[in-house]
Formats: structure tokens, sequence, C-alpha cells
């Protein structure tokens, strides 16, 4: 049995201009997206490894904060979710 381990943020640290980059994203076939990325219909499921160039220009600067801040928690995955906390040190944005 594998268990993992995963942070869990509001989707306020995402622009609505990322959110739905990360929809979009969602449907696409996984060798077509520059990150693997889940929707869980309140907010989406994504890896907190680093990204490689040239994958990594294409993430907005606030996914690659939270996903610095998950590997710093030695978590490998992190949940965006509108019902979660805001974590202190990551961008907000209006919703």
């Amino acid at each position: 049995m594998e268990i993992g381990r995963h942070l869990v943020l509001s989707t306020v640290h995402v622009s609505m201009k990322t959110a739905d980059l990360l929809d979009g994203w969602a449907t696409l076939e996984p060798s077509s997206r520059p990150l693997a990325v889940a929707s869980t219909h309140y907010g989406w499921f994504i890896p907190t490894r680093e990204a490689e160039e040239p994958d990594r220009e294409q993430i907005p600067d606030e996914v690659l904060a939270a996903m610095r801040v998950g590997r710093e928690q030695g978590c490998d995955y992190l949940l965006f979710d509108c019902d979660a906390g805001e974590v202190d040190g990551l961008p907000k944005f209006p919703w």
C-alpha cells in the first residue's frame, strides 16, 4: 500500500486567468500538458515536483510558488480547493 502526502490550499491563491488555464489543461491528453492537472470540480490537484524547461515557462508564477511551498512541506501534491484556508506568503486574488 502506498500513502501520499498533499497540501491543501485555497483557490484564492490562483488568479481567474490561471483557473481557466488549469481547467483547460485538465481536459488535455497528459502528454500535451506542461503540468499534470486533475480537476476536482472545486479546484485542482497538481504535483509539486520541480517543473522542467520548457514546461516551466508555461506555468503561472503563482502556481510555481504554491508548488514550491508544497515541496518545502514535504508534500508530493497540492490540492487547490475553494473551501480551504489561505496561506500567508502566497499571492491572493479576488474571486
